[in-house]
């Protein structure tokens, strides 16, 4: 009964990384389908000067997906949205048009059920998500700063909580700058090659 809003929803949170909060706000026109991106909101945390959007780069798969939902729209009306219901009789709910995502706790039912039919762990949270795409970005070996740039958030907090991965990404970038520097056979041992 979601027509693809829950499935949309879901697929920009993930190709995105974006904070719910985030991707609630943004518009038919942030959706870039000419070059592969999605304009999303920066977040209203923190301090300071920040930039209105971020431009993230996505599939055609995500653009493809978000086509229904920008056909014949105008560019300000809300991207993702959902059907709204109105209590008619203690059992009975009708459709009484459509609206955006109000807040995460909308999302909470829905999501439980995905996680549910997809056998994951209880207590996998829509933020899982996010950490997933940060993770997908310092593995592609992207710097740590783009990364928190795509991100909306700062280097210093992808160092502090993906660390881990951090170093095994710059382990595998440090391993392509190995080059030969002897002619020594690989399978015989260098102590004995010397003797």
């Amino acid at each position: 009964g979601w027509e693809g809003d829950l499935g949309r929803l879901v697929l920009v949170l993930a190709a995105t990384g974006a904070r719910f909060s985030q991707v609630a706000r943004m518009t038919v026109a942030d959706v870039q389908s000419a070059q592969l991106r999605l304009m999303v909101p920066t977040s209203r945390k923190g301090k300071g000067q920040k930039v209105a959007k971020i431009g993230v780069p996505v599939g055609e798969d995500v653009i493809g997906a978000l086509r229904p939902a920008v056909a014949g729209r105008v560019g300000s009306a809300t991207l993702l949205e959902r059907w709204r219901h109105k209590q008619v009789t203690p059992t009975k709910w009708e459709r009484v048009g459509r609206g955006p995502w109000g807040y995460s706790a909308e999302f909470s039912a829905p999501w439980r059920a995905i996680t549910a039919r997809a056998e994951l762990p209880a207590g996998v949270v829509p933020y899982a998500l996010r950490h997933s795409s940060i993770v997908r970005g310092l593995r592609e070996m992207l710097p740590v700063r783009l990364v928190a740039a795509l991100h909306d958030t700062s280097s210093a907090m992808i160092e502090a909580h993906y660390s881990a991965f951090i170093v095994s990404a710059l382990d595998e970038l440090a391993a392509k700058a190995v080059v030969p520097l002897t002619t020594v056979p690989a399978t015989v041992s260098p102590i004995k090659a010397v003797r």
